[in-house]
């Protein structure tokens, strides 16, 4: 596994993600906060929450891209963009039930003082579930092309004699 390029994937991935989650804020208006959100975990809201979060975002990014790197070398056996963005279908998934099920529990100012995204970003509408279905297909597509060919193909089976 190469887990360097996989965790400069995921840091990279996790950036593009961060990017249009502003862009869609700034352009779309949708209240999408997610490195606010995971900063204030720790910090009160401000901008030094946000640094924080988006850090927190950054790491977990390239974290996870580590779980990508294994399923592309021990499951998949191939790794590119559509490997990547099939590999992230598991992971939309796994987040989206996190983000209803345990960030508020983990949150200490969920749903008291800052609203909880919900399951799949759902209380945000359906805009908020395509935007996080389709941010977490982008960061698949991204880390299983900068991921790059696997250390261990599938080989093909030996010939049969006749």
């Amino acid at each position: 596994m190469k887990a360097g390029k996989a965790f400069l994937a995921g840091v990279v991935g996790g950036a593009a993600m961060s990017a249009l989650m502003f862009l869609a804020r700034e352009v779309m208006g949708m209240n999408v906060r997610l490195e606010l959100m995971l900063g204030t975990m720790f910090r009160s809201p401000g901008q030094i929450a946000w640094i924080v979060g988006l850090l927190m975002h950054l790491m977990i990014s390239g974290l996870i891209a580590l779980a990508y790197a294994w399923a592309f070398e021990n499951v998949m056996h191939k790794a590119g963009a559509a490997t990547g963005a099939l590999v992230s279908l598991a992971h939309i998934v796994i987040a989206g039930v996190f983000m209803g099920a345990i960030l508020p529990v983990m949150h200490p100012l969920v749903p008291e003082q800052m609203g909880g995204p919900g399951y799949f970003m759902a209380n945000l509408g359906a805009m908020g579930i395509m935007a996080f279905v389709l941010l977490h297909l982008m960061f698949g597509a991204i880390v299983g092309a900068m991921y790059g060919p696997v250390l261990h193909p599938t080989t093909a089976a030996p010939p049969v004699a006749e």
